[in-house]
């Protein structure tokens, strides 16, 4: 398995329920990626993700939760648009130590859950860091199969 360390593992969008499908085709429609829907009923949301391209929206229920009232803040404080973009760490851990020793908040451990759509071709772990620059800081430790991210070798030379 592969990982992104030190690096911008994905980036997520945010959008109401009503528009979520149209931005998703949008979406697709630019990338030719292939964001898979999954419905988080326990947390109130549903997420499109296409792991390959590193791509991810998230849209609340309408029925406010716990978890998912965040989403309904942010929704109702900044609109649809980017929200967070996901930071792959080497040992999440150790990266939350090292964030609340200088006195940040870290969030709960998020992660995949089995019945996902891509949980057999990744393991998935995050925490939600501090904001940064008005957008959301997502510490991740995403270990994917070696056939998820696409990478060819370049045979041109650098100088």
């Amino acid at each position: 398995m592969k990982k992104f360390i030190n690096h911008i593992d994905h980036v997520a969008w945010i959008s109401s329920l009503a528009n979520v499908e149209q931005h998703v085709a949008d979406l697709e429609a630019i990338t030719d990626g292939n964001l898979l829907r999954f419905q988080r009923d326990d947390m109130g949301f549903v997420m499109y993700i296409d792991w390959d391209a590193g791509l991810e929206v998230v849209a609340p229920y309408d029925e406010k939760t716990d978890f998912n009232q965040g989403l309904h803040d942010w929704l109702d404080t900044r609109g649809e648009g980017l929200m967070s973009v996901v930071f792959g760490v080497e040992d999440l851990e150790k990266h939350k130590e090292k964030l609340e020793a200088k006195g940040m908040t870290v969030g709960p451990l998020m992660d995949d859950l089995p019945t996902s759509p891509w949980h057999h071709r990744l393991v998935m772990r995050e925490r939600i860091a501090p904001n940064a620059i008005n957008s959301q800081i997502v510490l991740g430790q995403i270990d994917y199969a070696d056939d998820v991210i696409r990478f060819e070798d370049v045979k041109e030379e650098v100088e």
